[in-house]
């Protein structure tokens, strides 16, 4: 069957191929967040501190977070967040924020279809855009990472633009309140689809209010943030005006240039064509490349600030195919001739090309390692389960998301002390650092865990602990395997 016989059955078909699209890709995202958290790969940071929040809420409790000793919206103001609180009234249980960011990342895919419909183009076009935005790099890695209030931004920006393309102002309006109320610098993410709609001559004045109102928003944020944190605003930039240092701010360093390659890549570099796209893409960047080396951490493309870029990258990559639709129209004979659809294919045929060639995040489940739960994982699972409910307790970054249902849950942090008695034998000793309200501490001591679940070294996290019981601060409650369960001593000296 030709492609011209071809398109009138996927018209026929084309919203049942989408629903299964979306069905599909909400399991296989939910497997890989999932697995991931069963096994101890997730963090407190993030999935840890968010869900100890909406737990709260959903107990009607004002969410102070204990494991960055806070008010929640005094590190980010998530202000949606008491809107997932129910979810916890179906399944008391943190993968459900998981299952949730996977669906609602997965069905974004829902308005991108029915955007490109809209604009006229056939259904195959609407379901090849579709499934390369929804797998998107930025995306898996949004899902991959651990649950963060983005992913629910950019779930709701592909809506704000099909309801501005609709005139639909009422759901526009509530979709763009949604927005702001999600995290503080989700007023950028509304001024960067204002740039791209300033290219449109239609848009044009709705493009200037979700600008102008989109930094107002994010300005009036940043403020509300400052006064419920004890420290100010944590994220204020850093930046340098030079010209010459401002642009190589936004190349100068591997992350960042992997950051442009990929996101451009993914759709075939099309949104290169569009002056919106490229706009909104460097101002959303520019929140992170241009701030400084105290966010660094934010430069890579492995992480969930990366997710927002997908629906300002395929809007422009819709202007793009406009701009080629017009050009080779007029050239007789041309083979993209009023053939979009042919474009949309060779897309979804470079992302699956990216896809294999550069292992995103997708691929892990292809991995048979990805799945193995090491024994040192099911012996913290078992002691997980014998912890009292109300218990106040200290523990790793990767044992954190699996005990944040309680009031009182805090990150331990091995530091260097000095230490009386001096239990190591040297001038500084390795030590546990938490807040003194842990009436207990949880911790496997394998050696198969790393740097990023323990903060520290095995060996080095070990020693800490060794030391801590020869001076009699932690006394053992309970041992299964390598997975320690210890009632601190606050009666010690040190």
């Amino acid at each position: 069957m030709n492609l011209k016989g071809f398109i009138p059955l996927i018209e026929r078909s084309s919203v049942k191929l989408l629903f299964v699209w979306i069905v599909t890709l909400t399991m296989l995202y939910s497997t890989l967040s999932i697995v991931r958290h069963n096994n101890f790969q997730s963090g407190a940071f993030d999935l840890g501190l968010y869900d100890q929040s909406i737990w709260q809420y959903s107990q009607f409790q004002a969410p102070y977070n204990t494991i960055k000793n806070r008010f929640i919206l005094g590190d980010h103001l998530a202000l949606t967040l008491p809107l997932l609180s129910p979810l916890f009234w179906i399944w008391d249980d943190v993968r459900i924020l998981l299952l949730f960011q996977a669906f609602w990342v997965s069905l974004s895919a829902l308005p991108i279809f029915l955007l490109v419909r809209n604009r006229g183009y056939f259904s195959l076009v609407a379901l090849c855009l579709s499934f390369v935005y929804s797998l998107f790099y930025g995306i898996q890695f949004l899902v991959f990472f651990d649950f963060h209030p983005v992913a629910i931004g950019v779930g709701l920006i592909p809506w704000i633009a099909y309801f501005l393309e609709t005139k639909n102002w009422k759901l526009l309006s509530g979709s763009i309140i949604l927005l702001l109320l999600t995290q503080e610098n989700m007023g950028i993410a509304l001024a960067s689809l204002g740039l791209i709609y300033l290219f449109q001559k239609q848009y044009r004045k709705a493009a200037l209010g979700f600008i102008f109102g989109g930094f107002l928003a994010t300005l009036i944020a940043i403020t509300l943030t400052r006064y419920f944190s004890p420290i100010g605003f944590e994220y204020t930039p850093q930046i340098d005006l030079q010209p010459a240092n401002l642009i190589s701010n936004f190349f100068n360093s591997q992350e960042k240039q992997q950051v442009w390659l990929y996101s451009f890549s993914w759709f075939s570099a099309l949104p290169l064509l569009s002056p919106g796209a490229i706009l909104a893409v460097t101002l959303d960047l520019s929140q992170y490349f241009v701030t400084g080396e105290a966010f660094a951490r934010m430069w890579s493309p492995f992480m969930h600030h990366r997710a927002i870029l997908a629906p300002f990258l395929l809007l422009g990559t819709l202007d793009a195919i406009n701009i080629l639709k017009r050009k080779f129209s007029r050239r007789a004979g041309s083979r993209f001739a009023g053939k979009p659809e042919i474009i949309a294919i060779v897309m979804v045929s470079v992302a699956l090309l990216l896809q294999y060639k550069f292992h995103f995040a997708l691929n892990k489940l292809s991995k048979p390692i990805y799945y193995k739960s090491e024994q040192w994982m099911k012996d913290t699972g078992k002691l997980i389960t014998s912890i009292p409910k109300d218990a106040s307790i200290a523990s790793t970054q990767n044992i954190v998301p699996h005990i944040s249902h309680r009031n009182q849950i805090y990150l331990i942090y091995p530091r260097e002390h000095e230490i009386e008695n001096n239990p190591c034998g040297r001038k500084l000793c390795w030590w546990l650092d938490f807040p003194k309200e842990a009436e207990y501490i949880m911790v496997n001591l394998s050696e198969q865990q790393t740097l990023i679940q323990l903060l520290e070294s095995p060996r080095n996290f070990r020693e800490g602990v060794k030391n801590m019981e020869k001076v009699g601060k932690i006394r053992l409650e309970k041992q299964i395997g390598t997975a320690y369960l210890y009632k601190v001593n606050y009666d010690s000296k040190d």
